[in-house]
């Protein structure tokens, strides 16, 4: 008897196997899709490519990007001209994940674009993205001291090296070096971007 039910155990072990795996399979993909280092590293990939609609599906409807102290973009559409200011300008985000707890990542960011390499600066920040669902709710980006030294120092320098401000940077040049901080030079494609539509 048990000469003819070890085959059908074998086919029976076979067949649960197999469904067991294609249960999984979803299951793995769904975690992928909602991992938050995922999820933020395809925001990356999406800002470098300049693909708006990739980088866009990454943000809740609601979602935040918050340059602190200097203020915020809320919701699609704010975020989409403000992105779409970065993407212009060639901007290049690379990540290096610092921490993840649960649902929160913490990393250390560097920003640049063609105005930015220009002055020969990178924007270095620590950044915290909160992701629910797949989606990130919260961006919030602290720039660090260093580069802040550096973004004054190179802004102080202009004048005298004999370089010529283009013209996207006579507005900065007016209102100082605090206009350049604000938003950790973030903020400032923002208004580069609402200035040209």
């Amino acid at each position: 008897m048990s000469h003819h039910t070890d085959p059908l155990r074998k086919k029976l072990l076979i067949a649960m196997t197999a469904f067991a795996v294609m249960l999984a399979l979803p299951l793995a993909v769904c975690a992928q899709e909602t991992d938050p280092v995922a999820v933020v590293t395809a925001m990356y990939d999406a800002l470098n490519a300049g693909d708006i609609d990739a980088f866009l599906a990454l943000y809740a409807e609601d979602a935040i990007i918050e340059i602190v102290p200097f203020g915020a973009h809320t919701g699609h559409e704010e975020i989409r001209m403000w992105a779409e200011g970065l993407m212009e300008l060639n901007a290049d985000m690379e990540l290096e994940v610092l921490q993840v707890d649960g649902n929160v990542v913490t990393a250390k960011s560097w920003y640049s674009d063609d105005d930015w390499r220009a002055m020969g600066i990178v924007l270095e920040a620590v950044e915290e993205l909160t992701v629910e669902d797949g989606k990130i709710t919260v961006d919030t980006w602290v720039t660090t001291d260093e580069t802040l030294a550096a973004v004054e120092a190179a802004m102080a320098a202009l004048p005298e090296t004999g370089r010529v401000a283009t013209p996207t940077y006579t507005p900065l040049m007016a209102l100082g070096v605090l206009g350049i901080l604000a938003g950790i030079g973030l903020a400032w494609l923002r208004r580069r971007s609402l200035q040209g539509r």
